[in-house]
C-alpha cells in the first residue's frame, strides 16, 4: 500500500504539521462492494475518502484567476489522518527533538519542506497533491468551506472577520495553533480536522513548475476567511518554515 503525507505549514510565522495519507484503491471508481471493504480497512487515526469525481476549483466572481473554473475531476480512494501529526509523533522520527512543555499534542512545527519530504520518506510516505487535498478537504459535491457553504469563525482557528479580498492577515489577532483534535466541528465531510485554519499546508508540486514557489492550503490562524476557502491556496517560498 502507497502512502502520502499532507504537511501543513504556517507561512511567515514558522508553523508547521503533518496528516498521514494513505492510498486505498485503484483509478476507476470502486464498486459498492470494494468501497465497503476500503472503507472497513479504514487503519485507526484515519478518514476515508471513496474514490469517484469531485468539484475542484471556482467560479466565484472574486476567486483568483488560476482558481478559475468550478470543474470536475476523478481522484482515487485514499485515506486521511484524522488529526496533523503531534509533536509527540514528531519525535519518533528525530528523538533529539525537545518537545515544549504541554504542547505534545500540538501540531510540530517550524519545519522546512525539504524536512517535511524526509519526514515523508522515513515513513514510507510522500506529499500528496493539491488535487487530492482539495477533496479531502471539501467533499465530492465542492463546499465551500469543510464543514459547508457558510462561513462560520467558531468553527476554525483562523481571524473572526472578513478581510477585503487584498489583505490576508487580519492585524492583532495571534491566538496561535490549537491542539490537533481542536474544533470537530469544523470537521471536513469525511471527518478530517484543521482543513480550514490553525497552519498552511504544503502540498506536492510547484506553482507554475517553479521549484522555489511551494503551494500551501487551508489558511492558518490569525488569516481571513477567504483562506478557509476550500478552493483558496497560497504560494510560499521553498525554503519558508
Amino acid at each position: 500500500m502507497k502512502t502520502r503525507f499532507l504537511s501543513l505549514l504556517l507561512a511567515g510565522t514558522g508553523a508547521l504539521a503533518l496528516i498521514l495519507w494513505r492510498s486505498a484503491g485503484s483509478a476507476a471508481p470502486p464498486s459498492p462492494a470494494q468501497q465497503a471493504r476500503e472503507a472497513a480497512a479504514t487503519p485507526p487515526g484515519f478518514v476515508y475518502v471513496p474514490g469517484g469525481e469531485c468539484w475542484l476549483g471556482t467560479d466565484d466572481p472574486d476567486a483568483e484567476e488560476d482558481r478559475r473554473p468550478l470543474q470536475r475531476r476523478f481522484i482515487s480512494s485514499f485515506y486521511i489522518g484524522r488529526c496533523e501529526v503531534t509533536q509527540a509523533e514528531w519525535k519518533r522520527f528525530r528523538p533529539e527533538y525537545t518537545i515544549p512543555a504541554g504542547k505534545e499534542n500540538y501540531p510540530i512545527t517550524n519545519r522546512l519542506r525539504q524536512e517535511v519530504m524526509v519526514y515523508c520518506r522515513w515513513a514510507g510516505g510522500y506529499l500528496p497533491s493539491d488535487d487530492e487535498w482539495e477533496k479531502a478537504a471539501r467533499g465530492p459535491n465542492g463546499l465551500r468551506y469543510p464543514w459547508g457553504n457558510t462561513y462560520e469563525a467558531a468553527r476554525c482557528n483562523l481571524g473572526r472577520r472578513k478581510l477585503p479580498k487584498d489583505v490576508c492577515a487580519v492585524p492583532g489577532i495571534r491566538r496561535g495553533l490549537l491542539p490537533v483534535s481542536a474544533h470537530p466541528e469544523g470537521a471536513s465531510p469525511y471527518g478530517a480536522l484543521q482543513m480550514a485554519g490553525n497552519a498552511w499546508e504544503w502540498v506536492a508540486g510547484s506553482y507554475d513548475g517553479n521549484p522555489e514557489r511551494g503551494i500551501i492550503r487551508g489558511g492558518a490562524y490569525g488569516y481571513s476567511e477567504l483562506n478557509a476557502r476550500t478552493y483558496s491556496r497560497g504560494i510560499e517560498g521553498a525554503g519558508v518554515t
